[in-house]
């Protein structure tokens, strides 16, 4: 018997870009690339971020915090799976920042400074994605490290 989403309405909305069967994929990201973001429901990072499934390594919890679970995952994802680049992405209306976009974004910032020293060589940026209109922009960057 297969699993079967009937009872939480359509499994997938009509998506013209066809998709790889995850098996058929590498454990490695073809962009080499991973994201941390919010677990916020309201969010697809890969279509948010124009990614495909197999392009990036996906971290969530609350806020897109750069607590140490996600720094540890972050670390694997670079020494063990080619991962380059992080993408910080905080969102409009966070509840873990009470809803304050500029608190959200600024968070992200600080994310991605704190992923950056605790990571060497990993580059990181972030950005804000407004829910309401999908809209991706970046307030801020971080940049690379030099050397």
């Amino acid at each position: 018997m297969g699993f079967s989403w009937e009872p939480f309405g359509r499994a997938h909305r009509d998506d013209p870009a066809p998709r790889a069967p995850a098996r058929a994929l590498p454990s490695e990201p073809a962009r080499r690339l991973a994201v941390l973001t919010c677990m916020d429901c309201r969010i697809d990072p890969l279509s948010a971020l124009g990614l495909a499934l197999g392009d990036a390594v996906i971290v969530r919890n609350a806020g897109a915090a750069a607590t140490d679970d996600a720094v540890q995952s972050l670390r694997l994802a670079h020494e063990n799976l080619g991962v380059a680049e992080v993408q910080v992405v905080a969102h409009t209306d966070c509840a873990a920042y009470g809803g304050d976009d500029r608190a959200a974004a600024g968070a992200a910032l600080e994310a991605a400074a704190q992923i950056r020293s605790a990571v060497p060589g990993l580059s990181t940026r972030s950005a804000l994605l407004d829910v309401r209109t999908g809209a991706v922009s970046r307030p801020g960057a971080a940049r690379p490290p030099i050397g």
